[in-house]
C-alpha cells in the first residue's frame, strides 16, 4: 500500500485538472501547488504493479466533508499535495448524504421524479399505508396548464392554476418517512437502486451545488418535457415559453411594460408599433388559446385603459401549416375566421432566425415584435437525453405496455417523458395532459395492487402478475378562441367520426369541464371567483415586479 501511495504521489505532480465523475456529473478539481513528498516513481516502483492508478483522484480539500473521502495523514500539510485514495466502488458511489435503502420490516419506498400531470395523479392515488413516498422536483406545485394562458392577461390569478404538491399527497408533509425535495435529478443508478440529486438554487448550503442521493424500491420517472426550438438561432435567448407559472408571470410583465413604455413622450410611431406587436409562434391549442386571450384583452381592456396606444397593438400568429391541425376541419375554419375577425393576423411560414427585435422567416420576411411567445410543442429534456435507458421513437424513455422500462428493474416512466417502444407495436402517444393523467391513474392502481401482494420492495415484483396493459382512449379536445367562443371536438381520433361543435355553448362546456378538472376545491373556488371578477370588473392591469 505504501508503494502504491508513493506511486500515486509521483504520478499526480502535474498541474492539470483531473475530472471526477459523480452521479453522471463531471466536476473539475484544480490541482494546487505540488511538492515532491516521496522518492521518484521510477526508484520505488521498479518492476512494480501500477494497477492502483485507476482508483486515484485529486480533489479540492473543501469538498472532502460531503464525499466521504479519506486522506492519508502524512499529506495534510498545507503546502503538501493532497493525494486521495479511493477504491473503484467509492468512486462510483460517492458518500453523499441521503436516504439509505429501506430495511426489512419498513414500508417500501417509491421515488417520484416530477410534479406534472402524470406524477401528481400518481401521487394522489398512492396508498401511503403500503408505501413511503419521496417526490423530487425543481418545483413544489402542479400547474393546471389548460388555464395557464388566461393568467398572462389577468383573466385568472397565478395561484389559481398552481396546486402545492403537499396538498395533492398529504403524506409528503405529514408522514415521518415521506418527503418532498426541491431538487433536480442528475443521474440514476439502476443497479444500486439510487437516484443522485442536486438542490435548486444557491442559498448558502455547506456545499454548493449541494448533492445528495436517495435509494428507492420503485422509481417513477415523470420528469416532463421541454419546449421544442428546432435549433433555431435566438429562440431561447429572445422568446418566452408558456409551460410554467413563472413563464406566464414574465409574459404578463413584458406585455404590460411594453404598453406603458409605448405611452412615453418621444417614442416614434415605428417603435410603438414594434413594442405593441405580440407574436405567437405555433398554431396548436396553446398558441391559439393565448392568441384568443390576447385579442380579448385588447378588445375589452386595452382600448379602455390604454386609449393613447390602442390603435398600435396587434397580434400575429405564425404557423407552418394549419392551426389546430388535430381538430375537425370545420372547427379549424371557424377558429381561423373568429381570430381574424377580432384582429389576430395569421401568417403561414417557417421561422428561420429570431433576433432581439425581429423574426426572420425562411422566405426572408422580417417581422418586428415587442413580445414573442413560442409554442411549437415539446420534446425530450436534457435529463431524459442523458439517461442510459432505451428510447422510443422521438427520443422519449422507452416503456412497455405496463409503463415499465424493460432494461431497468423496478423503474417506470410515464407522461411526456415516456413513449412506447417499437417492439410493443403501439404508437407514441401525444404529449397531452389527459394522456399523462390517464397513465398516472393506471400506474398507481397497478402499484397499489402490487403492494398488497408484497411486491413493493426492490427486486420483489418479478413473479407478480401485472394485469391488463395500459390502453389509451382519447376523450376529445377543446380550445378557447376568445370572446366567449370555444371549440369542442369529441372524436376519438383525427380521422374518426364524432361530435364537434363551436360557439358560445362550446365555451360553456370548455369552462365547465376545466373547472371540474381543477385539482382541489380551493382552486376551483379561486378560478370561479376570478372568472366572475373579470366578467364584472375587467382584467387587472397592475404590473408588479
Amino acid at each position: 500500500m505504501a508503494l502504491a501511495r508513493a506511486a500515486r504521489s509521483s504520478f499526480f505532480r502535474s498541474r492539470d485538472s483531473i475530472p471526477c465523475y459523480s452521479c453522471g456529473k463531471d466536476m473539475l478539481f484544480d490541482v494546487g501547488q505540488t511538492q515532491r513528498l516521496l522518492p521518484s516513481l521510477e526508484s520505488i516502483t521498479s518492476g512494480g504493479n501500477l494497477s492502483h492508478f485507476s482508483g486515484t483522484r485529486k480533489v479540492d480539500i473543501a469538498s472532502f466533508g460531503s464525499r466521504g473521502i479519506r486522506i492519508s495523514s502524512q499529506y495534510q500539510s498545507p503546502y503538501a499535495e493532497r493525494v486521495v485514495e479511493e477504491s473503484d466502488s467509492e468512486h462510483d458511489s460517492p458518500n453523499f448524504p441521503g436516504l439509505e435503502a429501506t430495511k426489512p420490516g419498513e414500508k417500501p419506498r417509491v421515488v417520484v421524479l416530477g410534479t406534472g400531470w402524470a406524477a401528481c395523479r400518481f401521487l394522489k392515488g398512492l396508498d401511503t399505508k403500503i408505501y413511503d413516498v419521496v417526490c423530487i422536483s425543481p418545483r413544489n406545485h402542479m400547474v393546471f396548464t389548460p388555464l395557464l394562458a388566461s393568467t398572462c392577461v389577468g383573466t385568472l390569478e397565478f395561484r389559481s392554476v398552481a396546486e402545492p404538491v403537499s396538498r395533492i399527497q398529504s403524506a409528503l408533509a405529514t408522514e415521518p418517512n415521506s418527503y418532498f425535495y426541491l431538487a433536480t435529478c442528475t443521474g440514476i443508478d439502476t443497479n444500486k437502486h439510487e437516484v443522485c440529486c442536486e438542490t435548486v438554487g444557491k442559498v448558502g448550503l455547506p456545499h454548493e451545488p449541494y448533492r445528495f442521493r436517495v435509494a428507492y424500491d420503485k422509481l417513477v420517472i415523470a420528469a416532463g418535457a421541454e419546449p421544442l426550438t428546432f435549433g433555431i438561432k435566438g429562440v431561447k435567448e429572445n422568446a418566452f415559453f408558456l409551460r410554467e407559472v413563472n413563464h406566464a408571470q414574465e409574459i404578463r410583465k413584458k406585455l404590460l411594460l411594453n404598453l406603458m413604455l409605448s405611452e412615453n413622450p418621444g417614442v416614434s410611431e415605428e417603435e410603438k408599433k414594434r413594442l405593441l406587436h405580440c407574436v405567437v409562434v405555433g398554431g396548436g391549442p396553446t398558441g391559439v388559446e393565448f392568441s384568443g386571450e390576447l385579442s380579448d384583452f385588447i378588445v375589452r381592456d386595452v382600448r379602455e385603459r390604454y386609449s393613447h396606444v390602442k390603435d398600435y397593438i396587434q397580434v400575429t400568429l405564425i404557423e407552418a401549416n394549419e392551426i389546430l391541425s388535430s381538430f375537425d376541419i370545420g372547427l379549424r375554419q371557424y377558429a381561423t375566421n373568429h381570430l381574424t375577425k377580432y384582429g389576430v393576423r395569421q401568417v403561414r411560414g417557417v421561422v428561420k432566425e429570431v433576433d432581439a427585435k425581429k423574426i426572420v422567416l425562411s422566405d426572408g420576411t422580417d417581422i418586428p415584435y415587442g413580445l414573442l411567445v413560442w409554442s411549437t410543442g415539446v420534446g425530450p429534456s436534457e435529463f431524459v437525453k442523458s439517461l442510459n435507458l432505451p428510447k422510443s421513437p422521438g427520443g422519449r424513455i422507452g416503456v412497455d405496455e405496463w409503463m415499465r422500462i424493460p432494461s431497468a428493474e423496478d423503474v417506470f416512466a410515464l407522461g411526456d417523458c415516456a413513449g412506447f417502444l417499437e417492439q410493443t407495436g403501439k404508437q407514441v402517444l401525444p404529449a397531452l395532459a389527459q394522456v399523462a393523467e390517464r397513465q398516472g391513474k393506471y400506474l398507481v392502481e397497478l402499484f397499489n395492487r402490487i403492494g398488497k401482494e408484497n411486491g413493493g420492495k426492490a427486486w420483489s415484483g418479478k413473479d407478480i402478475r401485472m394485469g391488463e396493459p395500459f390502453v389509451y382512449r382519447h376523450l376529445g379536445s377543446m380550445a378557447s378562441v376568445g370572446r366567449y367562443k370555444a371549440l369542442v371536438d369529441l372524436r376519438q381520433s383525427k380521422d374518426a367520426k364524432g361530435i364537434s361543435h363551436a360557439g358560445f355553448m362550446s365555451w360553456l362546456i370548455w369552462r365547465s369541464a376545466y373547472l371540474t378538472r381543477v385539482v382541489s376545491w380551493r382552486n376551483r373556488f379561486y378560478v370561479a371567483v376570478n372568472w366572475a371578477t373579470t366578467l364584472v370588473f375587467g382584467r387587472d392591469n397592475s404590473r408588479i415586479g
